[in-house]
């Protein structure tokens, strides 16, 4: 019979190396396109759920807006106690008269209305206002990515660069062998792989804080590892500078709910004019007087001496005016982040068009050349390593500009509100 101290130690063992040869146990890998990385962001994005609480209390004021009344019906009770001089015989002096009533506050002059109405625009300014922070989201996310790609190009080209100094450095020892070079250039070379290894991890460190902001945005959780998919393109956008301004007018959620803030301040002022008149309250009553049962009816109006709702008035006016210079100004800045996103957006398209397509292969193409010239002994060092470095700096330059497009492109399309 086996022990359970036998087979206990064995069965932790074979779950440890179970768990080391299954990353997919161990950790659950995400490949990331830009499309699902806004989707999770819009999924799981906590300042986004945040925003999105904030219709919930826009909809109670509309559910409160849409009562029957506002008030509720008033009930009241009272007790008296009359005392008779000369009672008859065989009744107490004191007499208790009960009473009842019922009243209701009624509003006039439109107040309901009014009130729907504001309610029901805030509503929609609230529901712009949340749209307009998915639209920001989305838009960060796009920049994170566009950035991750960059890190990623960037990194690719880096291991490459350090695979071609090392191949000089080889190469190097080689010629120190063979005594066709002096050492100092074996050591020009190790220095110079030596720089593009240091290179290569200050621009995995710069990946790995871009990739950590994503990762907040996104909410994932810390078993889950996140490898962006995708390319730097050089995506058209045939759109006059008129096209995108009609678009970021008609689409832009922030200028809708200021437009809705106008809306409500308007709505808000007429309710308060109106609130300057009175509310009726109405109400029946009953008593008992000694055997006698009075039945009547009240009405109750405030009278207006020194209250008009002036104050009120003051701050609806100041509100409406507000809300009016708010989307005068939101408007006319509108208009300047297009035509300032249009023009950045051309002269990136400008910059990269001074790069042919396959450009990043026919740099791949010269520093080849170049090493195996080197190996041959038809260059010295220092011809290979200006070479190389030209090549590495075009190269960077070209990812660097096509990274710029890509972003220009993301922010025009955000200004103009284009999804």
């Amino acid at each position: 019979m086996v022990k359970i101290e036998a087979w206990v130690p064995l069965f932790l063992l074979s779950i440890s190396v179970l768990l080391q040869h299954s990353p997919a146990i161990a950790a659950q890998e995400i490949k990331l396109d830009l499309p699902t990385a806004i989707k999770i962001a819009l999924e799981r994005n906590l300042e986004l759920k945040a925003k999105s609480e904030e219709l919930g209390i826009a909809e109670g004021r509309v559910i409160k807006s849409n009562l029957f009344l506002q008030n509720n019906p008033e009930l009241e009770a009272d007790m008296a106690n009359k005392r008779l001089k000369k009672p008859e015989e065989g009744f107490n002096k004191n007499l208790f008269q009960p009473g009842v009533s019922l009243s209701q506050e009624f509003e006039i002059g439109g107040q309901p209305g009014y009130r729907r109405e504001a309610a029901r625009r805030n509503l929609g300014k609230v529901g712009f206002e949340v749209s307009d922070f998915g639209r920001s989201l989305r838009f960060r996310i796009t920049e994170l990515f566009l950035k991750l790609l960059n890190g990623k190009a960037k990194i690719n080209q880096a291991e490459q660069v350090v695979d071609l100094k090392n191949r000089l450095h080889e190469a190097s020892k080689d010629r120190l062998a063979a005594g066709d070079i002096p050492g100092v250039q074996l050591a020009i070379a190790e220095f110079e792989l030596n720089r593009a290894k240091s290179e290569l991890i200050s621009l995995q460190r710069e990946y790995e804080e871009i990739l950590s902001r994503l990762r907040t945005d996104l909410v994932l959780e810390k078993e889950e590892s996140v490898e962006p998919v995708g390319d730097l393109t050089r995506a058209p956008l045939a759109a006059s500078l008129d096209e995108l301004f009609k678009s970021a007018l008609e689409k832009r959620p922030d200028l809708a709910a200021l437009e809705q803030e106008k809306k409500v301040a308007e709505a808000e002022e007429l309710l308060t004019r109106a609130e300057r008149i009175p509310n009726i309250k109405f109400g029946m009553f009953y008593e008992k007087d000694d055997k006698d049962n009075v039945v009547g009816g009240k009405i109750s109006i405030p009278l207006p001496f020194f209250d008009r709702k002036q104050g009120e008035r003051r701050e609806a006016l100041a509100r409406k005016s507000i809300a009016n210079l708010n989307y005068i100004q939101r408007r006319q800045a509108l208009e300047k982040e297009v035509r300032a996103a249009f023009t950045r957006f051309k002269l990136a398209e400008r910059d990269v068009s001074y790069y042919p397509e396959g450009a990043m292969k026919k740099f791949d193409e010269s520093l080849e050349l170049y090493q195996r010239a080197y190996q041959e002994g038809a260059i010295d060092l220092a011809d290979a390593i200006v070479f190389q470095n030209q090549v590495i700096e075009a190269r960077l330059k070209f990812i660097d500009t096509l990274t710029v497009y890509n972003l220009s492109l993301a922010e025009l399309k955000f200004q103009a509100g284009i999804e």
